[in-house]
């Protein structure tokens, strides 16, 4: 009955209580979130994510950005919608990944330096050509470190932290935390400095 219909008028519809045009709407958008479900599966693995469960909250994503859409000129419900499906998929992939502390559970050593280049854990723990996995003595001294990098972090900084060891650009991250882009630069500068103290402490 609705299939015609544009976005802005099954929203309006959907104001309305009209399940039939909530229905169309969700149907309409289940191709975007296949694709950013599809798009990082990859990552949803490695944190114990399943496609599926990447759909789910693609859907969740969705909801909210009926729920919140504001109709104005600048602003298109599509474009809406990508960014809030995409920031729910990312969001439970952050929460997942800091809870598996995916980024310290394989090995490699916390020695002062890693690799023939003579570059240290710091020098490349968010760099994205390095995969950082890094060895503790123990599952308890691994949850330790990991702890207390975590504590030292305001909100924001976690944010990023999560984003970037997930693998994303500084561009994302900033589009995501729908922050600039020296604002990113400036959060990880600032957590290179806390975890360099951090390491530095547990080497004294």
């Amino acid at each position: 009955m609705y299939e015609d219909y544009n976005d802005q008028e099954l929203l309006y519809l959907i104001c309305e209580s009209n399940e039939d045009a909530a229905n169309i709407l969700y149907d309409k958008y289940k191709g975007i979130i296949d694709m950013k479900a599809n798009k990082y599966k990859n990552l949803g693995k490695k944190v114990g994510l399943e496609y599926n469960d990447l759909f789910q909250e693609g859907m969740v994503g969705l909801s909210e950005a009926i729920k919140n859409y504001k109709d104005n000129k600048d602003t298109k419900f599509v474009s809406f919608a990508n960014v809030c499906i995409e920031r729910q998929i990312l969001s439970v992939l952050s929460s997942a990944q800091r809870k598996k502390h995916y980024f310290l559970n394989d090995s490699c050593s916390l020695d002062v330096t890693i690799d023939e280049k003579g570059r240290t854990l710091l020098d490349v723990l968010l760099d994205d050509t390095f995969n950082p996995s890094v060895k503790v003595e123990n599952d308890e001294a691994r949850e330790n470190l990991y702890n207390s990098i975590y504590k030292e972090m305001s909100d924001f900084e976690r944010s990023v932290f999560d984003l970037k060891i997930l693998g994303l650009e500084y561009k994302e991250i900033a589009s995501l935390l729908d922050k600039s882009y020296k604002s990113v630069d400036s959060a990880l500068q600032r957590i290179r400095s806390k975890i360099k103290k951090i390491l530095e402490s547990n080497d004294n």
